[in-house]
């Protein structure tokens, strides 16, 4: 694996594209909130104060809706006028990220776990930036914390295995992706990784074993069946 991959393009071993966004409530009020403060002549006199839970939901919309520019300029609104609105922190640093601003990613980010330190979602976000930013050491050791919160988030898990994957530490990938599939074993994506570690290791019966399974949960996952056809040409050697 050339490089360092950090996105949602194919690779052997990848961190998943997935941050953890805070759902949306009451969305057709803040929809229709947004098309009333558009009505064209409407001055402030005749609307009411837009609070920072409006703001932060009206973040939300716009960035369901692919506009993270605009869904970035509601969150630090939001964060302006509540600064201890830990959702709006969350959703900002995963807005920031996806428009590639990593480093204000995490800061925002910070700030969710400050005021929350006992969310497991903010800390894997946490940890998602800083892999962005290229700092390995602080992503680990987010991931860490957000497991040490929920051991059976998978996605730390795989995570943890792609930087020590990248790394070329295969035995600590080896043991990441294990407790991956261990927690979640429909994860066709996690035995697709574990199998690539195991070819890499040298233990092919393994990489099959686990490619055959990656494969039957998923029958459209080209890249097990290429390694798949590989690993069985080299057991026969």
């Amino acid at each position: 694996m050339a490089g360092r991959e950090r996105g949602c393009s194919v690779t052997l071993i990848l961190r998943d594209c997935d941050p953890v966004l805070i759902p949306m409530r009451r969305l057709l009020t803040v929809l229709i909130i947004s098309l009333f403060l558009l009505i064209p002549g409407l001055s402030a006199e005749e609307t009411e104060p837009v609070t920072a839970d409006e703001h932060y939901l009206m973040g939300n919309a716009y960035y369901s809706f692919g506009l993270a520019e605009n869904a970035t300029r509601e969150y630090e609104i939001a964060t302006t006028l509540n600064p201890d609105h830990a959702d709006a922190w969350n959703n900002l640093g995963l807005s920031l990220t996806s428009l590639g601003r990593y480093d204000e990613a995490v800061d925002a980010l910070k700030n969710t776990t400050r005021l929350d330190q006992d969310d497991p979602e903010g800390w894997y976000n946490l940890g998602y930036s800083y892999g962005m930013a290229g700092n390995t050491p602080m992503e680990i050791a987010s991931y860490e914390k957000a497991l040490s919160l929920q051991p059976n988030m998978t996605i730390a898990w795989r995570n943890i295995g792609a930087v020590r994957f990248e790394e070329g530490n295969y035995t600590g990938a080896t043991a990441a992706l294990e407790q991956a599939v261990g927690h979640d074993a429909s994860s066709a994506i996690g035995w697709y990784y574990l199998g690539t570690v195991y070819e890499k290791t040298g233990n092919l019966t393994g990489a099959a074993a686990a490619l055959d399974t990656a494969i039957s949960l998923d029958q459209n996952l080209t890249m097990a069946r290429d390694r798949l056809e590989a690993v069985r040409r080299n057991l026969t050697v």
